[in-house]
């Protein structure tokens, strides 16, 4: 690859006539100067990317026990020297006691997806402070996204837990929908309508509310997380329904549990959202 370009930075250089010596050194020399500015630049972009990223999700999340919470969120990169995606989860304290469960992907990779998702995950936090429902903060994101961000598309699941009645109420913007464990039964929840941010500024966000109970289990996650080549996204839910039977007492070994036991392989980063109900 890097002998390819190398060739290819040389042919620019080339005149006419039949080269020197003197010339094909000059040329020579020129053009590694100029491929290792490239790969300067490219590497110092991954490098930001990657920091953007660990800095938005840390493999620990804010305590929420006073709210009847256990959370713990993970994020799998696709591997070591593969471009970051952008991939995001958020969780925060919202206005009247409720908290904010959030997980998007940004589409493409490397720096300008993660910079989008940077924008995406922190208008969303933004927005939620206003006490909106999802499905309004979803609208405005959207619409947002469209007016200041064209070309920046992706999914997004926004949820706000109300801990005295114990129930998620949440929306999505083409986002594959959660799964709710309970009693070592995993289901997916029916999703209401929305589609992805960035595609039509004029689109109406579905909201849906669903109750909970003291031991169930939230999964919120991104497509990355199950997708495989050799199968429908039927069957990746399906496999991730089987591996997300009885949850472990302890939330952050469940989340591990599940992070290293997916079976997706497409070579996209992973993010996960593991919620449990005191």
């Amino acid at each position: 690859m890097v002998q390819n370009e190398l060739a290819a930075q040389i042919t620019q250089y080339a005149p006419a006539a039949e080269p020197s010596t003197g010339w094909y050194k000059r040329s020579l020399a020129a053009a590694r100067e100029k491929l290792a500015d490239t790969e300067e630049r490219a590497a110092e972009d991954h490098y930001l990317a990657l920091r953007l990223q660990q800095a938005i999700t840390p493999r620990t999340t804010e305590p929420f026990a006073a709210a009847g919470l256990d959370i713990a969120g993970r994020h799998r990169p696709s591997g070591p020297g593969k471009l970051v995606s952008g991939d995001w989860y958020d969780t925060a304290q919202l206005p009247g006691r409720q908290i904010l469960l959030a997980v998007g992907d940004v589409a493409g990779h490397g720096l300008d997806a993660v910079t989008g998702m940077v924008a995406m995950r922190n208008g969303l936090r933004g927005l939620a402070a206003t006490g909106a429902r999802p499905a309004t903060l979803l609208g405005w994101l959207n619409v947002a996204a469209c007016q200041f961000s064209p070309g920046v598309m992706g999914t997004v699941i926004c949820g706000q837990f109300d801990p005295d009645t114990k129930s998620l109420t949440w929306a999505r913007a083409g986002h594959l929908p959660p799964v709710l464990v309970r009693d070592g039964q995993p289901r997916i929840l029916e999703p209401p309508p929305g589609i992805m941010l960035g595609a039509d500024p004029g689109v109406a966000m579905g909201q849906a509310t669903t109750s909970l109970q003291s031991g169930d289990t939230l999964l919120l996650f991104t497509d990355g997380l199950i997708e495989r080549r050799d199968q429908s996204i039927d069957e990746a839910m399906d496999a991730l329904l089987r591996s997300a039977r009885h949850p472990a007492a302890d939330i952050s070994r469940y989340a591990d549990h599940l992070i290293d036991h997916a079976s997706s392989d497409t070579d996209d980063d992973a993010c996960l959202l593991a919620v449990r109900v005191r």
